[in-house]
């Protein structure tokens, strides 16, 4: 029976080891697996289908027995919810790796691009996206969460058996384009508090367990919200530049974040900005000549319709290809410090 349980030491007398178990499981400051989540195995193998050399990369055995132990570790470490529910790709992506595996050096040695024409690659590339797909559909992402709940139910296990279940789960989130650490809290919530999952856990509720479970059931397997994403970012370094291109804004702060108060000049997305800076700490703005400016140009960067996970890191992304086309067309440098 696992007993690493350090969630929380408040546990209301008769609570059962199993949801101690669960709640620790969630846990991921408890270490991590040597297996590599599968998600991330089919995620790597597409990149090497799509990127990686012939001649240096498939050709060469060790490479390839080093992806196929990684999927057989990945695919052992699975629980039997999933095993059943992806069956059928499964046994379609590991059929398309051998064949393409067991090909001769001509084919192997086939560069990206145009000239890696044999049937094989496209297989197996249509193989991993199916996979991947299956992975991370609202019943794959609830037949992991079965999978962890009979980990901590199982009292034949001695030690960390959950912890690549769980860490499989957590990237079938994060694929899912959810905050799948702020899911992973909401589950403690519900599960130890007996609260909802954006609840604060103070005090226990008197929730049935079956309830906390079917609540967590439901929480874990919904998909993430698609809805109109915009970031606003503070850079050190001027832009000498106010302009919209594209879905990507340039404002200069001095006179953008005053004018966000209502009343006073209008501007295009002026509403969001109010919303960020009316606190008066975000993008502060100097008061007084000679006071260091915290930012010296702000962009906006539209995301358009998707989900809010990782939306600052895309949106860094976006403008750090901006800097670095107009680095290489100037030949000089730029200056900018998020």
């Amino acid at each position: 029976m696992m007993i690493d349980y350090n969630v929380s030491d408040h546990w209301s007398d008769g609570t059962p080891d199993w949801l101690k178990s669960l709640v620790s499981s969630l846990d991921r400051r408890h270490g991590v697996s040597t297996v590599l989540p599968l998600a991330i195995v089919v995620d790597e193998i597409m990149q090497w289908l799509e990127l990686a050399s012939g001649v240096d990369a498939w050709k060469k055995a060790a490479n390839r027995d080093s992806l196929d132990r990684d999927i057989a570790q990945s695919v052992a470490s699975i629980g039997s919810h999933l095993s059943a529910h992806i069956s059928l790709e499964l046994a379609a992506f590991r059929t398309a790796f051998a064949a393409l595996t067991s090909s001769g050096n001509a084919v192997l040695s086939q560069p990206p691009g145009a000239l890696r024409a044999d049937p094989a690659w496209a297989a197996l590339q249509t193989a991993a996206g199916d996979l991947l797909s299956a992975l991370t559909t609202d019943d794959a992402v609830r037949a992991s969460w079965d999978d962890v709940v009979d980990a901590a139910k199982d009292r034949t296990l001695l030690h960390r058996e959950y912890r690549p279940i769980v860490e499989l789960l957590f990237e079938q989130l994060q694929h899912r384009g959810v905050d799948a650490e702020g899911t992973f809290r909401g589950l403690v919530s519900v599960l130890a508090f007996g609260r909802d999952p954006d609840a604060i856990p103070l005090g226990e509720l008197e929730t049935q367990y079956s309830d906390r479970l079917d609540k967590a059931r439901a929480y874990v397997g919904a998909p993430a919200a698609i809805e109109p994403v915009a970031v606003w970012l503070g850079y050190k370094g001027r832009a000498h530049i106010q302009l919209t291109a594209g879905r990507v804004s340039f404002f200069e702060p001095l006179w953008a974040v005053p004018n966000a108060e209502p009343g006073r000049q209008d501007f295009d997305h002026k509403g969001e900005l109010w919303e960020i800076v009316k606190d008066g700490i975000t993008f502060r703005v100097p008061e007084k000549a000679g006071e260091e400016r915290e930012v010296e140009t702000l962009i906006r960067v539209d995301l358009g319709n998707t989900t809010a996970a990782g939306a600052l890191e895309r949106a860094v992304a976006i403008v750090d290809v901006i800097f670095s086309v107009a680095l290489h067309r100037s030949g000089g440098h730029t200056s900018a410090t998020l």
